[in-house]
Protein backbone atom coordinates (compact mmCIF):
# COMPACT_ATOMS: atom_id res chain seq x y z
CA UNK A 1 0.00 0.00 0.00
CA UNK A 2 1.79 3.23 -0.83
CA UNK A 3 1.06 6.41 0.70
CA UNK A 4 0.63 10.05 -0.78
CA UNK A 5 4.30 12.13 0.24
CA UNK A 6 3.76 15.39 1.62
CA UNK A 7 5.69 18.17 1.17
CA UNK A 8 6.29 21.57 3.43
CA UNK A 9 5.22 24.23 1.09
CA UNK A 10 2.67 26.84 2.78
CA UNK A 11 -0.05 25.12 0.30
CA UNK A 12 0.18 21.76 2.07
CA UNK A 13 0.27 23.06 5.69
CA UNK A 14 -2.99 21.75 6.17
CA UNK A 15 -2.05 17.24 5.26
CA UNK A 16 1.17 17.87 7.82
CA UNK A 17 0.44 14.82 10.30
CA UNK A 18 0.82 17.61 13.49
CA UNK A 19 -0.18 21.14 12.51
CA UNK A 20 -0.41 22.20 15.98
CA UNK A 21 3.00 22.29 16.87
CA UNK A 22 4.67 25.29 17.10
CA UNK A 23 7.43 26.42 14.87
CA UNK A 24 11.49 27.47 16.25
CA UNK A 25 10.48 30.87 15.91
CA UNK A 26 7.72 31.15 17.76
CA UNK A 27 9.27 29.17 20.65
CA UNK A 28 11.65 31.25 20.90
CA UNK A 29 9.12 34.31 21.41
CA UNK A 30 7.49 32.55 23.70
CA UNK A 31 10.14 31.91 25.88
CA UNK A 32 11.17 35.28 25.83
CA UNK A 33 7.74 36.17 26.95
CA UNK A 34 8.05 34.27 29.80
CA UNK A 35 11.35 35.16 30.87
CA UNK A 36 10.79 38.60 31.04
CA UNK A 37 7.18 38.38 32.69
CA UNK A 38 9.27 35.67 35.26
CA UNK A 39 11.53 38.74 35.95
CA UNK A 40 9.24 41.66 36.48
CA UNK A 41 7.18 39.38 39.12
CA UNK A 42 10.30 38.52 40.74
CA UNK A 43 11.52 42.16 40.94
CA UNK A 44 7.73 43.28 42.42
CA UNK A 45 7.85 39.94 44.84
CA UNK A 46 10.53 38.83 45.73
CA UNK A 47 11.47 39.54 49.41
CA UNK A 48 14.96 41.83 49.35
CA UNK A 49 17.50 42.24 51.24
CA UNK A 50 18.61 45.03 53.53
CA UNK A 51 21.59 46.39 52.49
CA UNK A 52 23.24 49.06 54.85
CA UNK A 53 24.10 52.05 53.63
CA UNK A 54 27.78 53.29 53.05
CA UNK A 55 28.48 55.21 56.57
CA UNK A 56 29.11 58.54 56.29
CA UNK A 57 32.90 60.24 57.50
CA UNK A 58 32.85 61.05 61.16
CA UNK A 59 33.08 64.82 61.54
CA UNK A 60 36.38 65.80 63.92
CA UNK A 61 34.13 68.78 64.87
CA UNK A 62 31.56 68.56 67.79
CA UNK A 63 31.11 65.82 70.83
CA UNK A 64 32.73 62.80 70.85
CA UNK A 65 30.96 59.14 69.84
CA UNK A 66 29.49 58.13 73.45
CA UNK A 67 31.33 54.84 74.05
CA UNK A 68 30.21 52.17 76.86
CA UNK A 69 32.61 49.71 78.33
CA UNK A 70 30.07 46.79 79.13
CA UNK A 71 31.77 44.88 81.76
CA UNK A 72 29.61 41.64 81.66
CA UNK A 73 30.81 40.74 78.32
CA UNK A 74 31.81 37.26 78.76
CA UNK A 75 29.97 36.59 81.62
CA UNK A 76 26.25 36.97 80.43
CA UNK A 77 24.87 35.35 77.46
CA UNK A 78 24.08 31.37 75.86
CA UNK A 79 27.25 29.93 76.73
CA UNK A 80 27.46 31.40 80.13
CA UNK A 81 25.92 29.70 83.89
CA UNK A 82 23.86 33.32 83.80
CA UNK A 83 22.36 32.38 80.70
CA UNK A 84 21.13 35.71 77.84
CA UNK A 85 18.64 36.80 80.20
CA UNK A 86 19.55 36.77 83.90
CA UNK A 87 17.31 36.48 86.57
CA UNK A 88 19.06 39.57 88.60
CA UNK A 89 19.07 41.68 85.58
CA UNK A 90 15.39 40.79 83.74
CA UNK A 91 13.52 43.17 85.28
CA UNK A 92 15.69 46.13 84.72
CA UNK A 93 16.25 45.50 80.92
CA UNK A 94 12.60 44.98 80.48
CA UNK A 95 11.98 48.30 82.58
CA UNK A 96 14.10 50.12 81.03
CA UNK A 97 13.27 49.01 77.68
CA UNK A 98 9.73 50.27 78.23
CA UNK A 99 10.02 53.96 78.27
CA UNK A 100 8.83 56.39 76.18
CA UNK A 101 11.99 55.82 73.64
CA UNK A 102 10.28 57.39 70.14
CA UNK A 103 8.27 60.72 71.77
CA UNK A 104 5.22 59.84 70.32
CA UNK A 105 2.42 61.76 71.46
CA UNK A 106 -0.57 60.18 73.10
CA UNK A 107 -4.17 59.58 71.36
CA UNK A 108 -5.33 59.36 67.92
CA UNK A 109 -2.71 57.70 66.61
CA UNK A 110 -0.23 57.50 69.01
CA UNK A 111 1.51 55.05 70.95
CA UNK A 112 5.04 54.06 73.01
CA UNK A 113 7.07 51.53 71.21
CA UNK A 114 9.53 50.21 73.60
CA UNK A 115 12.96 48.28 72.47
CA UNK A 116 13.16 45.04 71.83
CA UNK A 117 14.55 43.39 75.33
CA UNK A 118 16.06 40.52 72.97
CA UNK A 119 18.17 43.03 71.07
CA UNK A 120 19.30 45.28 74.55
CA UNK A 121 20.23 41.31 75.75
CA UNK A 122 22.30 40.36 72.73
CA UNK A 123 24.11 43.74 73.08
CA UNK A 124 25.31 43.16 76.84
CA UNK A 125 26.17 39.42 75.63
CA UNK A 126 27.87 40.24 71.77
CA UNK A 127 29.55 43.94 72.58
CA UNK A 128 32.68 44.30 74.77
CA UNK A 129 32.47 48.02 74.10
CA UNK A 130 28.87 49.30 73.05
CA UNK A 131 29.04 52.34 70.46
CA UNK A 132 26.41 53.84 68.29
CA UNK A 133 28.48 52.15 65.28
CA UNK A 134 28.50 48.51 66.94
CA UNK A 135 25.17 48.72 67.62
CA UNK A 136 24.32 49.45 64.12
CA UNK A 137 26.19 46.67 62.72
CA UNK A 138 25.33 43.95 65.19
CA UNK A 139 21.48 44.48 65.18
CA UNK A 140 21.82 46.10 61.26
CA UNK A 141 20.00 49.40 62.55
CA UNK A 142 19.86 52.66 60.98
CA UNK A 143 21.91 55.20 62.97
CA UNK A 144 18.92 57.09 64.83
CA UNK A 145 17.47 53.65 66.32
CA UNK A 146 20.90 52.24 66.96
CA UNK A 147 21.22 55.82 69.49
CA UNK A 148 18.17 54.57 71.18
CA UNK A 149 19.61 50.92 72.40
CA UNK A 150 22.98 52.93 73.11
CA UNK A 151 21.33 55.22 75.70
CA UNK A 152 19.74 51.84 77.16
CA UNK A 153 22.64 50.51 77.53
CA UNK A 154 23.94 53.39 79.43
CA UNK A 155 21.00 53.31 81.75
CA UNK A 156 21.17 49.27 81.96
CA UNK A 157 24.91 49.20 83.26
CA UNK A 158 24.87 50.82 86.29
CA UNK A 159 22.05 49.41 87.72
CA UNK A 160 23.12 45.86 86.61
CA UNK A 161 26.77 46.05 88.38
CA UNK A 162 24.56 47.31 91.72
CA UNK A 163 22.51 44.27 91.70
CA UNK A 164 24.88 41.90 90.92
CA UNK A 165 24.80 38.56 93.43
CA UNK A 166 27.72 38.03 95.13
CA UNK A 167 28.81 34.91 92.84
CA UNK A 168 28.76 37.08 90.49
CA UNK A 169 31.14 39.77 91.59
CA UNK A 170 33.69 37.10 92.80
CA UNK A 171 33.63 35.86 88.94
CA UNK A 172 34.16 39.14 87.51
CA UNK A 173 36.83 40.03 89.77
CA UNK A 174 38.37 37.27 89.73
CA UNK A 175 37.93 35.89 93.10
CA UNK A 176 38.25 32.43 93.91
CA UNK A 177 35.55 31.36 96.78
CA UNK A 178 36.40 30.04 100.26
CA UNK A 179 35.51 26.32 100.67
CA UNK A 180 33.38 26.30 103.59
CA UNK A 181 32.45 22.97 105.36
CA UNK A 182 28.76 22.30 105.13
CA UNK A 183 26.58 23.57 108.03
CA UNK A 184 23.44 21.49 109.03
CA UNK A 185 21.01 22.97 110.05
CA UNK A 186 18.72 20.64 111.87
CA UNK A 187 14.86 22.28 111.45
CA UNK A 188 13.14 19.23 113.39
CA UNK A 189 11.80 20.32 116.52
CA UNK A 190 11.33 16.92 118.01
CA UNK A 191 13.22 16.56 121.63
CA UNK A 192 15.99 14.31 122.42
CA UNK A 193 15.14 11.59 123.63
CA UNK A 194 16.01 10.64 127.58
CA UNK A 195 17.78 7.69 128.18
CA UNK A 196 14.93 5.60 129.93
CA UNK A 197 13.46 6.10 126.29
CA UNK A 198 16.24 5.06 124.43
CA UNK A 199 16.41 1.60 126.69
CA UNK A 200 12.86 0.84 126.17
CA UNK A 201 13.16 1.61 122.27
CA UNK A 202 16.46 -1.11 122.57
CA UNK A 203 14.36 -3.56 124.54
CA UNK A 204 11.40 -3.90 121.99
CA UNK A 205 14.08 -3.83 119.03
CA UNK A 206 16.14 -6.36 120.59
CA UNK A 207 16.30 -10.09 119.06
CA UNK A 208 13.88 -12.76 119.96
CA UNK A 209 16.33 -15.30 120.07
CA UNK A 210 17.50 -13.37 123.17
CA UNK A 211 15.26 -14.81 125.58
CA UNK A 212 14.57 -18.41 123.51
CA UNK A 213 16.20 -20.88 120.73
CA UNK A 214 15.27 -20.99 117.25
CA UNK A 215 13.99 -24.63 117.77
CA UNK A 216 12.04 -23.51 120.53
CA UNK A 217 10.11 -20.97 118.55
CA UNK A 218 9.67 -22.68 115.29
CA UNK A 219 8.40 -25.59 117.68
CA UNK A 220 5.72 -23.01 119.06
CA UNK A 221 5.29 -20.87 115.89
CA UNK A 222 5.49 -23.57 112.75
CA UNK A 223 5.96 -22.91 109.46
CA UNK A 224 5.67 -24.02 105.78
CA UNK A 225 9.07 -23.80 104.82
CA UNK A 226 10.04 -25.64 108.05
CA UNK A 227 7.28 -28.79 107.94
CA UNK A 228 8.43 -29.03 104.39
CA UNK A 229 11.89 -29.39 104.96
CA UNK A 230 11.58 -31.95 108.11
CA UNK A 231 9.11 -34.06 106.61
CA UNK A 232 9.69 -36.58 104.09
CA UNK A 233 7.54 -37.26 100.90
CA UNK A 234 5.60 -40.44 100.96
CA UNK A 235 7.56 -43.15 99.12
CA UNK A 236 5.93 -44.84 96.11
CA UNK A 237 5.52 -48.20 94.13
CA UNK A 238 7.20 -48.62 90.52
CA UNK A 239 3.74 -48.89 89.13
CA UNK A 240 3.07 -45.48 90.90
CA UNK A 241 6.24 -43.56 89.57
CA UNK A 242 5.05 -44.64 86.35
CA UNK A 243 2.22 -42.58 85.96
CA UNK A 244 3.57 -39.13 87.96
CA UNK A 245 4.26 -36.75 86.33
CA UNK A 246 8.26 -36.31 85.59
CA UNK A 247 8.93 -33.33 86.86
CA UNK A 248 6.56 -33.44 90.26
CA UNK A 249 9.77 -34.43 92.46
CA UNK A 250 11.61 -31.00 91.02
CA UNK A 251 8.97 -29.01 91.41
CA UNK A 252 8.25 -30.12 95.16
CA UNK A 253 11.47 -29.52 95.61
CA UNK A 254 11.95 -26.14 94.34
CA UNK A 255 8.82 -25.29 96.63
CA UNK A 256 10.94 -26.30 99.67
CA UNK A 257 13.59 -23.96 98.47
CA UNK A 258 11.10 -20.95 98.13
CA UNK A 259 11.16 -20.71 94.46
CA UNK A 260 8.17 -18.68 93.05
CA UNK A 261 5.68 -20.54 91.49
CA UNK A 262 6.07 -18.33 88.53
CA UNK A 263 9.53 -19.00 88.06
CA UNK A 264 8.94 -23.15 88.62
CA UNK A 265 6.52 -22.76 85.52
CA UNK A 266 9.33 -21.07 83.59
CA UNK A 267 11.93 -23.12 84.11
CA UNK A 268 10.43 -27.16 84.21
CA UNK A 269 7.25 -26.12 81.61
CA UNK A 270 5.01 -26.89 84.42
CA UNK A 271 1.37 -24.87 84.46
CA UNK A 272 1.04 -22.96 87.78
CA UNK A 273 -2.15 -24.54 88.13
CA UNK A 274 -0.63 -27.99 88.48
CA UNK A 275 2.02 -26.40 90.50
CA UNK A 276 -0.54 -24.87 93.41
CA UNK A 277 -2.63 -28.24 93.44
CA UNK A 278 0.85 -30.26 93.85
CA UNK A 279 1.55 -27.79 97.13
CA UNK A 280 -1.99 -28.18 98.63
CA UNK A 281 -1.55 -31.47 98.19
CA UNK A 282 1.28 -31.81 100.19
CA UNK A 283 -0.03 -29.35 102.53
CA UNK A 284 -3.12 -31.24 103.29
CA UNK A 285 -0.60 -34.28 104.12
CA UNK A 286 1.47 -32.86 106.46
CA UNK A 287 -1.66 -31.40 107.83
CA UNK A 288 -2.59 -34.81 108.49
CA UNK A 289 0.59 -36.25 110.05
CA UNK A 290 0.47 -33.02 112.50
CA UNK A 291 -2.58 -34.43 113.80
CA UNK A 292 -1.79 -37.59 114.09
Amino acid sequence: MSYPLTTNSPATSKSLPFPELLSSARLEALNARFAANAGQWLADNAPKTKTKLPRKPKSTRGPKPKIIKNPFYGFIGCTTYWGRYPVFALDIIEGIARLDWHDRPEGNGGKSMPLSVRNLAVILESLPVVTNEGVEDLLQLKERHARRYVKAIELIVPNMVKSRPQSLINEMDDIEPELKACDWDDGDDLCKPSAEELAKLHHDLRTLTQFKTAEEYDAKYPTLSAITNVVALPVRTEQQNRHQHPMKLDVLEMLTQGVAIKAIERGTGVSAKTIRNWRDNVQIVQNELQAA
